[in-house]
């Protein structure tokens, strides 16, 4: 079956963080070392599609096809899409959807979210079954009640599972062949397409709406607990690398990568570990689910279930950090002058938590 897909790109985020400093737009945000929308579009083409759409509002498409381009996965056609922003609408975004994917089934996925599972048994379901609409609903989303209602006006009593009542929409939804000519009331907003909208007007001509329940799917609008778990569910899979290095005082356990040009010496790392290129470790300890960037430097520190940014530095703090965000080209470090005291340099909206 050949499917297309849209990957749906929302407004720059509001909130602070150090994971902001480089780019306000929340696709470009890095879980295991690589942006949240490259991520995305490796799922995509595991299920075997070619096409995608990438539909951004004016102001952070450019930014967006650019690291498409430097860090996107091969084998893929990527056509860079604008939509108009207006009132909080991305006005013409279904319009342009529409007219890209034409009569073929398609994926639509937020840019800025990943599932903690292969999309491929869906697409599977799209081609045996034959559904106009294929929600994948989750457990205790706050849109919990509006999709009970969904259920009961556009599924089938077969499909609904009493059992399953509190559910919300993932940000992943597949499409039968000229759906999405036929919603023309949906309103696509900037933070994405309405998806119970669609499933309603699917219902609403008679179409036939499906739904799976998944587990996992994050997306990131500015909460770093939101990315930390993107991290862990991307290192989740990861592959172990041939690693050299295992000498040096070095121990090393579990699923590790190592980027060639980057020096570990007398550390140990537990994985899933993925460290980035000319990063630098030494008498340090990395536990499991923390992603080290390129040019990073440890020493002397322990780090876990963390996201350590480019060009950061932490540098023989006294204690173990865990489940923390540390932003590009950030300092941590101990400083052993007098008087002692501490000494926070912490923007708007940063959070410190001191044990």
């Amino acid at each position: 079956m050949l499917h297309k897909g849209i990957v749906i790109v929302p407004s720059t985020a509001h909130s602070t963080g150090p994971w902001l400093d480089a780019t306000r737009a929340t696709p470009l945000q890095r879980a295991a070392n690589r942006p949240i929308v490259c991520h995305v579009l490796d799922a995509l083409r595991d299920t075997g599609l070619v096409d995608v759409a990438v539909i951004a509002p004016p102001d952070v498409s450019d930014e967006i096809a650019a690291c498409i381009a430097s860090e996107g996965p091969t084998g893929l056609q990527v056509h860079h899409l604008l939509a108009r922003e207006h009132r909080d609408v991305l006005a013409d975004a279904l319009l342009v959807a529409a007219e890209f994917v034409g009569d073929a089934p398609c994926i639509l996925h937020r840019a800025d979210g990943l599932l903690g599972q292969p999309l491929q048994p869906f697409v599977e379901v799209l081609r045996d079954e034959s559904p106009d609409v294929l929600l994948l609903v989750q457990q205790g989303a706050r849109d919990a009640k509006r999709l009970r209602l969904v259920t009961q006006r556009a599924l089938s009593p077969s499909q609904v599972d009493p059992t399953q009542a509190i559910q919300g929409i993932a940000g992943v939804c597949l499409l039968g062949p000229g759906v999405l000519e036929r919603t023309p009331d949906a309103q696509w907003r900037a933070d994405g397409l309405d998806l119970a909208a669609v499933a309603e007007q699917a219902a609403r001509h008679n179409g036939h709406v499906q739904m799976r329940v998944v587990h996992g799917w994050r997306h990131f609008a500015g909460n770093a607990l939101d990315l930390l778990g993107m991290n862990r569910m991307m290192l989740d899979t990861l592959q172990a690398d041939a690693i050299a290095g295992e000498g040096d005082g070095n121990r090393f356990e579990g699923r590790i990568s190592i980027h060639p040009t980057a020096c570990v010496m007398s550390s140990v790392i537990v994985g899933p570990v993925i460290v980035g290129a000319d990063a630098l470790i030494t008498d340090s300890y990395i536990g499991p689910h923390t992603s080290i960037g390129e040019h990073v430097r440890v020493e002397g520190a322990e780090i876990e279930s963390s996201i350590v940014l480019s060009g950061a530095s932490i540098l023989h703090v006294g204690g173990r950090l865990v489940a923390s965000v540390v932003g590009r080209d950030a300092r941590i470090f101990r400083d052993f002058s007098m008087p002692r005291a501490l000494r926070l340099q912490v923007g708007d909206g940063d959070e410190v938590a001191l044990c």
